[in-house]
């Protein structure tokens, strides 16, 4: 006797899921690749946000405009230095 004939049901049971995967991923190649993708990215977000810290709280809508004036006032002053001549641009920029 052979030993395919001594298997007993629950070893061709097995046998038969093992191979299933590999029929279903040969039959739908794309299809298991973009899941497989699909779930490596779905882990690797889930564990950079738990190795990662919680996010910094954002500025207030109050602190953005003073720094946003702060940005256009030195945007301002450096673009009148440019042109005025250096013993009054060294008075602006100072």
């Amino acid at each position: 006797m052979s030993t395919a004939q001594k298997k007993t049901p629950a070893q061709k049971t097995a046998a038969c899921a093992q191979g299933q995967p590999a029929k279903l991923v040969a039959d739908y190649p794309i299809s298991s690749v973009l899941l497989v993708f699909g779930v490596g990215l779905g882990a690797g977000v889930a564990v950079a946000s738990l190795l990662s810290g919680p996010a910094p709280p954002r500025p207030t809508l109050g602190r953005r405009t003073e720094q946003a004036a702060e940005q256009l006032g030195r945007q301002m002053l450096d673009a009148i230095a440019g042109v005025l001549p250096e013993s009054l641009a060294k008075r602006v920029s100072g």
